[in-house]
């Protein structure tokens, strides 16, 4: 089951505020002893530190009064790093993946996949992790950086695929 269908995250826990920089993103472990609770809330914020620009501030707390350890886990959540630690940590990194990856490759959509195969850029690692990945296969900012590298080349192409 995913989270959403677990009501360990939803829509009414999340606040991004674009102007600021900042996502807060609160979560209910599915029990008050949720031996899962930590990796959980690190999966969350590896997938919003993928997924939202550099420039913001992600906090990834549990949701008070939900958890035995909560004031715990809230202070490992916190901790720059901790984070960082965890991240550089062979087989955490792994663990994560696997909470966030889909373990057969989704379809990707026709115009991009014809355009890759025109490129010679459909076998580009970058391909394939989105294709695993829970994101938005249809990502048009992440297709545009794979098949034209930057921006410059994005904006003059525009025009023609438009």
């Amino acid at each position: 089951m995913t989270l959403e269908e677990l009501k360990v995250v939803e829509l009414n826990l999340i606040q991004v505020d674009d102007a600021s920089n900042y996502c807060y993103v609160q979560f209910v472990p599915t029990i008050p002893q949720c031996s899962m609770a930590t990796l959980i809330g690190l999966a969350i914020k590896v997938q919003l530190l993928r997924l939202l620009p550099a420039r913001f501030k992600i906090d990834v707390r549990v949701v008070p009064g939900t958890h035995t350890s909560c004031d715990a886990i809230n202070k490992q959540l916190s901790d720059k790093e901790r984070i960082t630690a965890a991240l550089e940590n062979i087989y955490l990194h792994e663990v994560i993946n696997d909470c966030l990856l889909y373990s057969e490759a989704q379809t990707l959509p026709k115009f991009v996949e014809e355009i890759l195969r025109e490129t010679d850029k459909l076998e580009n690692p970058k391909v394939r992790y989105i294709q695993y990945s829970r994101q938005h296969i249809e990502s048009y900012r992440r297709w545009r950086d794979i098949i034209y590298g930057d921006e410059k080349k994005w904006k003059s192409s525009l025009v023609y695929h438009i």
